[in-house]
């Protein structure tokens, strides 16, 4: 590349019913950009099957400013899914995602783009704490993070989201994996290559509400853990075996009590405990099994990862 070429950087912003905040996003982002010489940008933004009218408010902004990519998507394919479009469909020599919510700061992108010109190829954002969320969701995230962290993805940084920069190389590099079932925070991590994090205050949301809720946040940290490990199934096989051989154990003390008269109507609790104590552990391993089964038809059918219903390209 020309040495007095600009650095192409694609900003990759999923969006999902985000109307309310798009102006302020647009305008906060493009004050940031427009003070960084030495670089061109990208706008790629991916509607996730909005039902307001934020393709409508994209569209009118891409009139006002060069370079915006906007790609529809046919239905709400999810928040992992649309950054993979958006992953596809950069351009970029580097990349940022980023939300829309303004929850991550643009003001952060020139700390990124120097990490990225130091030669880092990965620079995650890990905030520096979480007071803008709830109790609760303080509370999972601490379990959450702590049990990948120990157990599944030990290179996973704690309070890291998807508020991240890559390198051109990282980008082809992900762009590899095409799994259904996907964790893009574990998959950076795993990456390799050179990475650094920098640290920042996460923000309280400008508009919409969260689409993290309850049951996406369980529905993350099982992918997480079914999409890069096997420990649950281990686990099984571990909480087995520990069974089996405290069987014969039990077993003797059982029939000695017996022989020495000491076990009379109470055998009968124990037997019901140990009954519901081994059908609830084979429930559950099913369960785990099950999840494994979900995953591997879901490869096996090879769908598409997501379906485009449009595209607008304005470089003018």
């Amino acid at each position: 590349m020309n040495e007095s070429s600009p650095i192409r950087v694609s900003l990759i912003v999923p969006c999902c019913n985000e109307a309310r905040v798009l102006e302020q996003f647009i305008e906060r982002v493009g004050a940031v950009v427009d003070g960084l010489p030495g670089y061109a940008f990208e706008f790629v933004f991916i509607d996730d099957g909005s039902t307001d009218d934020t393709w409508a408010k994209l569209c009118r902004a891409a009139e006002d400013r060069s370079a915006f990519l906007l790609v529809r998507l046919s239905r709400n394919f999810g928040h992992q899914r649309a950054l993979v479009a958006g992953l596809d469909f950069c351009t970029g020599d580097q990349g940022i995602i980023l939300d829309a919510d303004l929850q991550d700061p643009p003001e952060l992108i020139p700390e990124i783009l120097s990490r990225l010109g130091e030669g880092y190829d990965v620079v995650h954002t890990v905030r520096r704490d979480r007071r803008v969320d709830t109790p609760f969701k303080r509370f999972s995230a601490r379990l959450m993070y702590g049990f990948l962290q120990r157990w599944v993805l030990p290179e996973l940084p704690r309070n890291a989201g998807l508020y991240k920069g890559f390198s051109r190389r990282a980008l082809e590099a992900l762009r590899q994996y095409r799994e259904r079932v996907r964790f893009l925070r574990g998959l950076f991590a795993t990456l390799g290559f050179r990475q650094t994090r920098v640290t920042y205050v996460r923000e309280s949301r400008q508009g919409g509400r969260s689409k993290y809720g309850l049951r996406s946040m369980v529905r993350l940290a099982r992918d997480a853990v079914v999409s890069n490990s096997v420990l649950p199934l281990r686990l099984g096989l571990y909480l087995g075996l520990l069974i089996l051989c405290a069987w014969p154990l039990l077993a003797g003390v059982g029939l000695a009590r017996w022989w020495m008269g000491a076990l009379g109507t109470p055998a009968l609790w124990v037997l019901a405990a140990l009954v519901w104590g081994f059908a609830g552990l084979i429930l559950v391993m099913l369960g785990f099994i099950g999840e494994y089964l979900k995953c591997i038809v879901l490869e096996v059918k090879q769908r598409p990862l997501y379906i485009v219903e449009e595209v607008r390209n304005i470089t003018d």
